[in-house]
């Protein structure tokens, strides 16, 4: 069988590997240049590595995440010492702490792999085709025609394509009901002495949490220190649509009052906005996802719970209902 696979975060990238791995032609589609969804990084000034998306991963042993880091990237990979939680309520019992010096995008790099990824395309349409599904982009051209589409993009996102598609429109309207966090990211080059911890959450301000990033391996140079800080919930719904120069304003004073007053004048700083960071409800996979349906929906939106390797299983899900069709 054609599959399509519409988003290289880790739920698409677990599902495509399934179904590879049982013998079918499995394309990924990815709207975005990048691999891994919210496990991103990029290079700051120099060759500063920093994750403006998860933090750690936390890898419970034996689950979906465990296989794919000791197969494909435990060469490198390190656990990362985390008394406490960088995000409140979200930590994983019994699951190590895992992180890559070159960032988060190593393990769903290593995941990639072998597989068909086209990235820097936007499916926007799903068309019942007699018995396969064609999809489209948004100028009417056709990206092919397969037997199933799992769509693992966020849920107002993944909401637009199901309302295109063969009886979509109630689990659409599901789709659209799952609320969403946004996130707005401050990374900065703070020099002064590296800390001793890995992450720290102000008691009051703007900022929820803050990450040592040079705890993961990542020495720092020239005793610039980069750090990510990322805002509460409610200040980065208030930002999101704001310039840079807003959130630095607000965010570095408030950084400068926990790391020192050279946070105040960073040696570089950038902001990262994430529109869909974290669901804060849920839906039922199997609910959503009816014996007729050919268009499978995986991801944050139907994850039994917050963590990757929740969000893993669903795509692991998709694939394996594919499979015993």
């Amino acid at each position: 069988m054609r599959i399509a696979v519409i988003g290289a975060g880790i739920a698409g990238l677990v599902a495509a590997r399934d179904l590879v791995d049982a013998g079918h032609e499995v394309v990924v589609l990815e709207k975005s240049r990048g691999l891994g969804g919210r496990m991103a990084a990029r290079r700051a000034e120099g060759d500063a590595v920093v994750d403006h998306g998860l933090p750690v991963l936390d890898v419970p042993p034996g689950g979906v995440l465990a296989g794919y880091v000791v197969d494909l990237a435990a060469d490198d990979v390190l656990e990362v010492e985390a008394p406490g939680d960088p995000v409140p309520g979200r930590a994983m019992p019994d699951a190590p702490r895992l992180a890559w010096p070159q960032g988060m995008t190593r393990l769903p790099k290593a995941m990639a792999e072998g597989l068909q990824v086209v990235t820097d395309v936007r499916v926007a349409v799903v068309r019942g085709d007699g018995d396969m599904l064609e999809l489209g982009q948004d100028q009417g051209n056709t990206l092919g025609a397969f037997d199933w589409v799992v769509v693992t993009a966020p849920g107002a996102q993944a909401a637009d394509l199901l309302d295109t598609s063969p009886r979509g429109a109630v689990r659409a309207s599901d789709m659209r009901a799952v609320g969403y966090d946004t996130a707005v990211m401050v990374l900065a080059g703070v020099a002064m002495d590296m800390p001793e911890w890995f992450a720290h959450r102000p008691l009051t301000g703007p900022i929820q949490y803050i990450t040592n990033e040079c705890a993961k391996g990542r020495p720092p140079e020239g005793g610039v220190v980069p750090v990510v800080a990322r805002l509460d919930p409610d200040v980065s719904e208030r930002l999101m649509e704001e310039s840079d120069r807003a959130v630095l304003g607000e965010a570095l004073p408030a950084l400068a009052k926990v790391l020192g007053k050279a946070a105040a004048r960073p040696a570089w700083a950038q902001v990262k906005r994430w529109r869909y960071s974290t669901t804060r409800d849920r839906l039922d996979q199997e609910a959503m996802n009816p014996e007729w349906t050919r268009v499978l929906v995986a991801g944050d939106a139907v994850a039994a719970g917050p963590f990757m390797e929740d969000v893993a299983a669903t795509g692991r899900w998709a694939a394996r209902r594919i499979i015993g069709a």
